[in-house]
């Protein structure tokens, strides 16, 4: 079995709002929950320090991760809860367009 791919991603939180976004995880969409498992996404894993967000994820699919991410955002209620995350989400300071999620680089690994 090939290696998953690790994803690192990072965002803030609006001022305030953290409690009630950590609220929603605790109660997470089963459909959406099903919609990651079944582009190949393992492991997922979010973390908070102050407003800033970091997530955590492997990638196992058989697809590209882009192609898998516009699979996923497709499925049936993961648009309705995307956009009710993003209410809570705020682009880190330098990020432009629309990219809400910054990817972060791996610099270290060990198994």
């Amino acid at each position: 079995m090939a290696q998953p791919m690790r994803i690192a991603m990072t965002l803030d939180i609006q001022e305030g709002k953290l409690e009630e976004y950590h609220q929603h995880h605790v109660n997470s969409w089963p459909e959406v929950e099903n919609a990651l498992r079944s582009v190949g996404m393992r492991n997922l894993s979010l973390y908070s320090w102050e407003s800033r967000l970091f997530y955590y994820a492997e990638y196992v699919g058989s697809i590209s991760f882009e192609e898998a991410m516009e699979k996923y955002a497709k499925m049936p209620r993961v648009q309705e809860w995307e956009a009710l995350m993003h209410k809570y989400q705020k682009q880190l300071p330098g990020s432009t367009g629309d990219v809400w999620w910054q990817p972060m680089k791996e610099i270290y690994h060990q198994d």
